[in-house]
């Protein structure tokens, strides 16, 4: 298993802590540390491909984005 973070070695490990002990993984080369409950949470976050869509600007996707108010529109050289 690779690791998210840095695509390192996941090894599996027993992690004790205040909640109890329970198994894991952690990144040789980064030190992260990963759990069931961490990959599930991780994995249910990522927006689908079609309300990443929808989240975009009402005017539609893919438009540039204009100045902001305070700033000057840029001329073209």
């Amino acid at each position: 298993m690779n690791c998210p973070k840095c695509a390192g070695l996941l090894i599996q490990e027993e992690i004790q802590e205040h909640s109890g002990r329970f198994h894991g993984w952690r990144c040789i080369q980064c030190g992260l540390r990963l759990d069931q409950t961490i990959a599930q949470n991780r994995h249910d976050a990522q927006p689908d491909a079609r309300s990443a869509a929808m989240a975009g600007s009402p005017s539609g996707a893919g438009e540039p984005r204009t100045a902001g108010r305070h700033k000057r529109p840029t001329r073209a050289r």
